[in-house]
């Protein structure tokens, strides 16, 4: 064998082990929509939840169109879901201008794929976590058409998101600073994308415990937004308890999503989970 031809094989076949098959999804208890299907609902007037029982999707709306945030999964019948979801709050997903993909786990961007065939939006994640998408999906993995860096803004019509890389659950998850508005009354809203470590590394839990530090330093956050239904202080509520306070809301009660004080409490419950989670190592 000459040694061209050698050199060959050996790029054809480093090439093929990346572009490995999109894996068939399993169906769980978590992504059985029969099970997790959930009526979506508007939590401000420019924030709906468009996801299912156990994960969160979102829509912002602004003055000129839609941002989604996260896909969902890519079992059969989910696309339909998320896009009929859209449609029963009232909102148009040929409107959606950008979609932002928070961590590369299969229950946040799986979807993407088959919703990159029926709309005509821009796709963005981090880099890290786009290599986390092809390691899953290879060739089959969604199209990233811009990477999201920390410190970076997305302007939409009337709206500002503030960008953030918030490692520690994914090396690239993303979390997000925007506005939101209760009958016109502008609050901002922290959505962080991964608020667990998922890893022995005792350097990513000391980078994910310096970074919650700088965000309880963030002044004026006022609404907390859980990527996951219970991915709220232990003891005040998950999403769907929220809505139902929401739906039973009289004039002149509070908000259920603006709880300043609880939002420092969860941060704070989140580094003592980390710092019980790896013990003396930190």
């Amino acid at each position: 064998m000459s040694r061209l031809l050698n050199a060959t094989l050996v790029v054809w076949f480093a090439l093929t082990s990346v572009a490995v098959a999109q894996p068939p999804p399993s169906l769980t208890p978590l992504n059985d929509l029969s099970v997790m299907a959930r009526e979506p609902f508007q939590i401000f007037d420019n924030l709906y939840f468009v996801g299912i029982g156990e994960v969160g999707s979102y829509v912002i709306e602004t003055s000129e169109g839609l941002i989604l945030i996260d896909t969902l999964w890519d079992n059969e019948g989910y696309t339909d879901y998320l896009l009929g979801n859209i449609r029963k709050v009232g909102l148009d997903p040929m409107d959606i201008e950008y979609v932002l993909i928070l961590q590369g786990h299969r229950d946040h961007f799986a979807g993407a794929p088959a919703l990159q065939k029926v709309i005509d939006a821009q796709f963005g994640t981090a880099e890290e976590d786009r290599k986390l998408m092809v390691e899953s999906f290879g060739e089959y993995a969604p199209r990233i058409d811009f990477i999201i860096e920390h410190g970076d803004t997305l302007t939409l019509g009337d709206t500002t998101i503030n960008l953030e890389i918030t490692p520690g659950h994914t090396p690239g998850t993303t979390s997000l600073q925007f506005p939101v508005y209760d009958n016109g009354v502008e609050y901002q809203a922290y959505f962080h994308g991964g608020p667990s470590v998922r890893s022995d590394d005792p350097a990513v839990a000391r980078q994910f415990i310096a970074d919650i530090e700088r965000i309880k330093k963030i002044p004026n956050l006022q609404v907390h937004i859980g990527i996951h239904f219970d991915t709220y202080l232990s003891g005040t509520g998950d999403l769907f308890d929220r809505a139902a306070l929401l739906a039973e809301r009289q004039p002149g009660d509070p908000h259920p999503w603006v709880r300043p004080e609880e939002f420092q409490a969860f941060l704070d419950d989140r580094i003592q989970r980390v710092r019980e989670q790896f013990g003396d190592v930190l």
